[in-house]
């Protein structure tokens, strides 16, 4: 009874990102029927070097993405329509994006908040204006306002150069522009995620990550401190993730690097054909598919080449 209700509502979760989102697109059109602004560009590198991005607090996983070149990956994901043309146009105005996905609980309706970058059309206003379904709210964050959708149960706002989206579980109005300054990008991502076009860290790794090992059958427990995945490119329109795993001292990073090794030795090539089929293979694929290095308290991991379907599987792991 308990999976039953469990799936019914991850159903009506996907339901509702799939609907707010293609409302949002569908508005596209006519704000596109203005005059584009150019606006400098900022790419995921300059994020990592800024230390900081504009997203609330509180979320369980953080995403900075390279829009163009993580492109085929944002396709595969399940609650983007990809073949809707104004999602496609939404994309292509899109150069750099930053995502905080929030896991839901009583305190906390919120889904997920999506700050991009791109050259976006001015005129918004009228075009939010002209759809019975959005309101306009005022801002508390900042000297501006931002429009509200109960139906959608979504808040967006758009300036020529950026664009804030909330989702939330409630009709309750979310102020899409964060009341601080952002959330601080961890010490050692800049570097480790050099060169990637997509970086992610979870900002309670220990609780989440040996939930899932769990959840997946791996008797293995990681105290992690920080957990880093990094996606680079790879021959034959495949990605490779690099992962690092910080923990508290470098004899439990030796500990782990040792249990890793020895499951090498054990573990079963990820599906047929070598690709991931499932959560536990993705799992699988991410810990035992090359040789670990320890540096001091911290472990890297590459995985084998993946595609975009099987990165989507990793997405849906941490709730993306």
């Amino acid at each position: 009874m308990r999976n039953k209700q469990r799936a019914n509502n991850n159903e009506q979760r996907a339901k509702l990102r799939f609907d707010t989102l293609l409302l949002l697109c569908s508005l596209l059109p006519a704000i596109c029927s203005f005059t584009c602004k150019s606006t400098p560009e900022v790419t995921e590198q300059t994020l990592l070097e800024s230390g900081v991005v504009p997203l609330d607090a509180g979320a369980a996983v953080y995403v900075l993405a390279d829009v163009p070149k993580a492109r085929p990956i944002l396709e595969k994901i399940s609650y983007i329509p990809a073949n809707d043309k104004n999602v496609k146009m939404m994309l292509d105005k899109t150069k750099t994006a930053a995502l905080a996905v929030f896991l839901p609980s009583v305190e906390d309706s919120r889904r997920f908040h999506l700050v991009s970058w791109g050259g976006y059309p001015s005129g918004s206003d009228i075009a939010f204006g002209t759809n019975k379904d959005w309101k306009k709210q005022r801002s508390a964050s900042a000297k501006s306002s931002y429009w509200h959708s109960e139906k959608s149960q979504m808040s967006v706002a758009v300036t020529p150069s950026r664009a804030y989206v909330l989702a939330a579980m409630t009709k309750i109005p979310y102020d899409p522009i964060p009341s601080s300054e952002g959330i601080k990008i961890p010490d050692g991502l800049g570097e480790f995620g050099k060169g990637s076009v997509l970086s992610c860290w979870l900002s309670e790794p220990r609780s989440i990550l040996n939930q899932k090992l769990r959840e997946t059958g791996i008797p293995l427990e990681i105290p992690a401190d920080k957990l880093f995945i990094c996606l680079f490119p790879a021959d034959q329109q495949k990605y490779e993730a690099h992962v690092k795993i910080t923990v508290p001292s470098a004899s439990q990073a030796r500990a782990l690097a040792t249990f890793i090794t020895l499951g090498r030795a054990f573990m079963a090539p990820p599906g047929a054909g070598g690709s991931a089929q499932n959560s536990a293979e993705m799992l699988s694929s991410l810990l035992f598919a090359n040789p670990v290095v320890q540096e001091d308290n911290s472990l890297s991991l590459k995985s084998q080449p993946l595609s975009a379907d099987e990165i989507s599987l990793l997405f849906s792991m941490f709730s993306l």
